[in-house]
């Protein structure tokens, strides 16, 4: 009875050794028993199954970003399933590309499991592959320059295409090109192409800034025309409709008496004229005077 105890009493303990685990909130948990995949989620939290080897447990982290390279790396290492280091672009020119691929895994994790035993090798044989197709379709200077992140967009999508078609349960966020370099033997005349294409990109900049700040400044210019301009339009309107009243009052005094309208204006004609005379000679009407000497004298 006693061993029959005990030998209970183990197989409890490795029960709860072995049947007991624990699910985190960052993590998926597949379970396999008697090698079937249990379509169960497992949620955060304990659970209890058969002991190991009956029960297998297999845990992923969906929200992890997992990173593989496509090329050569620079620090004398090699990416995970690289090959190829150079790729034919449309125009029949060779290039070194480096790109780094993040990639997450789906959920459900069955597929990311159990489809492929070497899902990271797979990831870069396929990016190559799609790689190698892109670049066949553009020129060298076009993925040398301007149209790099165009290149990796359509890397990127033909990727996820080839990897759903493997169903390997992953999701490729992003791919990023981090160097295409032309090879050693003519890198010094393609960093001259790069070189004037840059220079042609930074004075087309300039021109078109210079250009906007021109067109404002014509712009400002032509709005401050038109405003000065109206604003004398409307002020000499102003004036002269203030002289035409004026005018047409002293057309209706004149009318009414002649003679004191005339020495009225006569006066008021002096009274502006005589002040800007530096000197003065008043002579008794009828007088005769040599205007000469004054001529002579420039008054």
């Amino acid at each position: 009875m006693k061993r029959i105890v005990l030998l209970v009493f183990v197989c409890l303990l490795a029960y709860l050794a072995t049947g007991l685990y624990f699910v985190r909130t960052d993590e998926q948990v597949v379970v396999r028993r008697f090698g079937r995949v249990l379509v169960e989620p497992r949620e955060p939290g304990p659970y209890f199954g058969l002991p190991w080897g009956l029960d297998r447990i297999d845990r992923v982290k969906p929200s992890e970003v997992k990173r593989v390279t496509i090329g050569p790396l620079n620090l004398g290492g090699e990416a995970v399933g690289a090959s190829l280091s150079q790729f034919l672009t449309g125009d029949r020119n060779l290039v070194n590309v480096r790109a780094t691929v993040q990639y997450t895994i789906k959920e459900p994790a069955r597929d990311y499991l159990f489809n492929s035993t070497a899902v990271d090798p797979l990831v870069v044989s396929a990016g190559e592959a799609a790689m190698t197709r892109v670049l066949a379709e553009h020129s060298v200077d076009h993925a040398l320059t301007l149209g790099k992140r165009e290149v990796a967009i359509l890397i990127r999508e033909r990727l996820q295409a080839a990897v759903d078609q493997y169903q390997l349960g992953v999701t490729i966020r992003s791919l990023d090109i981090g160097a295409v370099e032309p090879p050693a033997e003519v890198a010094e005349a393609f960093d001259k192409v790069v070189g004037a294409l840059r220079q042609r990109e930074q004075q087309i900049n300039e021109a078109d800034s210079y250009r906007r700040r021109t067109l404002a400044q014509a712009q400002a210019d032509a709005q401050r025309i038109r405003y000065e301009s109206r604003s004398s339009h409307d002020r000499r309107l102003r004036e002269a409709e203030g002289e035409t009243e004026r005018f047409d009052r002293l057309l209706a005094e004149y009318t009414q008496s002649p003679a004191l309208t005339a020495r009225r204006m006569y006066l008021d004609a002096m009274a502006e004229t005589l002040p800007k005379f530096r000197s003065k000679l008043i002579v008794d009407s009828g007088t005769e005077i040599d205007l000469s000497i004054i001529r002579g004298e420039g008054r």
